[in-house]
């Protein structure tokens, strides 16, 4: 897994839900379903702005090249959205599975509030995701948190949960990798990651 660089940051970033799920619309006019699939995950759009091509043009597409064949990881924006200090959290038992996740760790009384992103590390791999409604840490620093998407792998205890640095993972997608060389020797990129699982 090839860890883009930190900086510089994206000018734009664009994100979007890979859903595997579907609505099955009878024909009879009764009443439309939707079936929600195990899988459903995430994937990002990112537009840099110019780099000079002497110091981080050509990284980046180095980077990108080998994010191509072997996956690439970047940090996800958090914008305006300050995380606080949550401290450590890990998770709380294995085999657990769903939409909840128990917690321990972190610092007592956190507030994990709706739409915050973050990513959990399994087996050293980052899956990507949202809270889904606000929860608080009690006294001892641990919590269950409502996820968006159910969980696509099964986490260990002890695994981390990545809350001030979200991580998304995944490969390098689209037809083509390129690359804009301008004559004012900086280089424009823009590409798109899927979380592969």
């Amino acid at each position: 897994m090839i860890n883009l660089p930190d900086w510089p940051g994206p000018r734009s970033v664009s994100a979007r839900v890979l859903d595997f799920g579907g609505f099955l619309e009878p024909s009879s006019g009764a009443q439309v379903q939707r079936i929600n699939r195990l899988g459903s995950r995430y994937a990002v759009t990112v537009n840099m702005p110019p780099l000079e091509n002497r110091k981080d043009g050509r990284v980046w597409v180095n980077r990108l090249i080998k994010g191509q064949q072997e996956g690439a990881r970047i940090e996800y924006p958090l914008l305006d959205f300050y995380p606080g200090t949550p401290g450590s959290f890990v998770v709380d038992g294995a085999g657990q599975a769903g939409k909840s996740l128990k917690i321990m760790g972190g610092t007592p009384h956190y507030a994990f509030y709706e739409g915050q992103p973050f990513s959990i590390e399994i087996a050293g791999q980052h899956y990507f995701d949202f809270i889904a409604t606000t929860a608080v840490a009690d006294a001892s620093g641990s919590a269950t948190i409502a996820l968006t998407q159910m969980l696509r792998a099964a986490p260990a205890n002890g695994d981390t949960l990545h809350i001030s640095k979200p991580m998304i993972e995944g490969f390098i997608m689209g037809d083509q990798l390129s690359w804009e060389i301008a004559l004012e020797r900086m280089i424009g990129l823009s590409f798109e990651i899927h979380e592969a699982r």
